[in-house]
């Protein structure tokens, strides 16, 4: 597993630790193109954008610095 994915995974898990369930595929097997899918009760009363900010707030330095080109999210709570 490369550093990317285990500094991902690591940030997501910190935050979303509660009933998470995760997969981060690299979609064009080049390690800049990402789906990411993530159900938590962490997502429960936050709306379809927020999720998303959420999820881009932690990821912000890599996504600005070019360590991740492409972002598809898939954020779900447990129910979905």
């Amino acid at each position: 597993m490369n550093s990317l994915v285990q500094e991902v995974e690591k940030r997501i898990k910190n935050e979303f630790w509660d009933n998470l369930e995760m997969q981060f595929i690299d979609e064009k097997w080049d390690g800049k193109h990402f789906y990411l899918v993530i159900t938590s009760d962490k997502f429960e009363w936050l709306s379809r954008i927020d999720r998303s900010r959420k999820v881009h707030t932690i990821l912000k330095d890599l996504l600005t610095d070019d360590s991740i080109h492409a972002l598809r999210l898939k954020l779900n709570t447990p129910e979905k």
